[in-house]
């Protein structure tokens, strides 16, 4: 099936763009009374071919500009209107500079009003026409002479508007993510909220939950009209009208998307590739602009990244910040416009939707999201994984971050996957080369640990996450890798080097055995222990590596700050307060104080880690066995 094909009209106020419509239609695109009586169109206005091909007929008065970019905003075929008793004008040219920005592909040249000049006349204006396209997405472009009064050209322009969607044929959409950006929005007697757009991806049915950004509100589609017939689904590239049922139509405007649930971020912050018009004035660093994003205008900053300003025929990378949030998706094409006088001073694409700020500083994350502008979509998820490494993404992660259906992307790293370009952890995927590299690096992070931790099992897992910088999951797929080939052990939560063995001097192993045999002297009253009182030639940090060993060891427990007690002593009370407890069932902290035969002081961290153990329980003052 013929991809539909919606064409849009561009060209300056009073060209004719309405009355070719109307001749090749039968339609009459000004559809408001407004339009009727000044005899110019100021909205966007709607008419059908056929039912594979739309118009959409927009305003070429200045002041109307923003409704023009709305209409191309969604068109894929631009149709420059130029009248030939007038030539090229201002309109004309920003018009034709905003089917640019917007990156639409393909068009086609109509001269009007052709009855009103001579034939050497009108060759000049076609010549002036082709200089005037040089270069661009039109100059090739086929160009055909027509007027309204007398009819011709104008069966020849719609035979070749007529065999369009043959020439798109296989570009379907239909296999991508519904997406409708609204352009009216009203209430039906009978029926409810109805909002109208032109399907710019995927495939929406009656009874669908689709999601209004960036309101976050899932509606019900009750129906859907799309070329004046009631449908149950319509597909990407046709204007359609949906009723939906879950929100008033108060609660929407223009510039809002109906989208399929999940897959396309809103946000207040977003990272562009911008380029300036090179008629337009230098472009300052936080300047207030319009955005033509979609089919909605908004105001925001420029805060260009690296530079005060941006100079006619210059891009860069930038960010805008909108003063609330708005929907959009990965590469999408937008407009600025100056806040005042309102004229069109260049564009971009959508890089990060719902991004981070960045600072003017900020040159070697820019530089990075510079790759992301040209690469197809398979390169895009290598590309995007590698710069983004060592951090670990889903599939889910992935769609939502380029609006990219789930089975395209499940597709494409599936592809990277046998290829071994990038790695499957579990359900989430990262670059396999820079991988390689982080094994080899464990090892010697391990090796460092015993150097400066010669008494250490181990190092902990969550330490040498955050020494290597990277998530859980990750760290156990990649301990996993390395246990496996026998360059690591793991114990527990501790990771060790494979040749890694606890080797004690003969000075620390006297060390040690003073130190226990003071706290079993000392039984529940145990003395302090500290470097002053025990170590001797050690210093501070060798002493504490010591306590650190015989804390791993379980020969000691640490009941508290400075509180340490034996192993074998805190065994004896358990059978002492076990022995007690059988026979009383209920005790308080006085009456087991003196079974251990203690100070309050040390009675109470005592008993609470008896508590943690699971020996007794608290029942207010009172403790009993579990």
């Amino acid at each position: 099936m013929a991809r539909p094909v919606l064409i849009g009209t561009a060209g300056h106020i009073d060209h004719g763009k309405s009355t070719l419509i109307r001749e090749l239609t039968g339609t009459d695109p000004d559809r408001l009374i407004e339009e009727k009586e000044r005899g110019m169109t100021i909205d966007i206005g709607f008419a059908f071919l056929n039912e594979n091909i739309a118009f959409i007929d927009v305003p070429g008065h200045e002041k109307f500009i923003k409704n023009m970019v709305t209409g191309a905003s969604t068109i894929d075929t631009g149709m420059l209107v130029i009248a030939a008793d007038d030539g090229i004008m201002p309109q004309t040219r920003e018009h034709f500079e905003i089917l640019r920005l917007l990156n639409v592909r393909q068009g086609v040249i109509v001269i009007t009003k052709t009855d009103l000049v001579k034939g050497d006349w009108l060759e000049l204006v076609e010549a002036d026409i082709r200089d005037f396209v040089k270069g661009s997405f039109l100059e090739n472009a086929e160009l055909f002479r027509v007027s309204a009064v007398n009819g011709s050209g104008i069966a020849e322009l719609r035979d070749y508007l007529l065999q369009l969607p043959e020439r798109q044929a296989g570009e379907s959409l239909e296999s991508e993510l519904f997406r409708l950006p609204v352009d009216r929005v009203f209430s039906a007697k009978g029926y409810g909220t109805v909002v109208t757009g032109t399907v710019i991806g995927g495939r929406v049915r009656v009874g669908d939950r689709p999601e209004l950004l960036p309101l976050q509100r899932v509606v019900k589609v009750r129906g859907i009209q799309s070329h004046n017939r009631a449908l149950e689904a319509v597909c990407a590239g046709h204007r359609a009208a949906i009723n939906i049922q879950g929100i008033d139509c108060r609660a929407i405007s223009r510039g809002m998307v109906l989208a399929t649930p999940g897959f396309f971020q809103s946000g207040r912050i977003m990272t562009i590739w911008l380029e300036i018009l090179p008629a337009a004035e230098p472009l300052k660093y936080n300047a207030v602009v319009r955005v033509h994003l979609g089919t909605g205008e908004y105001l925001a900053r420029v805060r260009l990244i690296g530079r005060d300003r941006l100079l006619p025929g210059a891009a860069a990378i930038g960010q805008l910040l909108f003063e609330k949030p708005l929907c959009a998706g990965f590469r999408d094409r937008f407009v600025i416009r100056r806040y005042s006088p309102m004229q069109t001073i260049g564009g971009g694409i959508v890089l990060e939707v719902a991004a981070q700020p960045l600072r003017k500083k900020s040159i070697s994350a820019a530089e990075s999201l510079r790759g992301l502008m040209e690469k197809n979509d398979r390169d895009l998820i290598e590309f995007y994984l590698a710069e983004n490494f060592p951090a670990l993404f889903t599939e889910s992660d992935l769609a939502r971050r380029f609006s990219m259906p789930p089975a395209k992307v499940d597709d494409y790293l599936r592809e990277l996957t046998v290829k071994k370009t990038i790695v499957a952890i579990d359900k989430f995927y990262t670059v396999h080369a820079p991988l390689e590299k982080l094994k080899l690096k464990i090892p010697q992070v391990l090796n460092d640990y015993h150097h400066n931790q010669p008494l250490s099992p181990g190092m902990l897992r969550p330490e040498l996450c955050g020494n290597l910088q990277i998530s859980v999951e990750l760290m156990n797929y990649l301990l996993k890798a390395l246990s496996e080939k026998g360059l690591i052990k793991l114990t527990g939560e501790r990771v060790a080097a494979s040749d890694f063995r606890i080797e004690l001097s003969a000075g620390q192993e006297q060390l040690i055995a003073k130190i226990e045999e003071a706290l079993r002297a000392g039984g529940f009253e145990p003395p302090k222990i500290s470097h002053a009182d025990f170590a001797g030639d050690y210093s501070e940090k060798e002493f504490q590596q010591i306590i650190a060993y015989l804390l791993e060891t379980q020969r000691i427990v640490q009941l508290d700050r400075d509180m340490y007690i034996h192993t074998e002593t805190l065994r004896d009370g358990k059978k002492r307060i076990r022995e007690y407890l059988e026979q009383h069932q209920m005790a308080t902290v006085s009456e087991l104080k003196a079974v251990l035969h203690t100070s309050r002081k040390w009675a109470v961290p005592v008993l609470n880690y008896y508590d943690r153990e699971g020996l007794t329980y608290r029942d207010g003052d009172r403790r009993g066995l579990n």
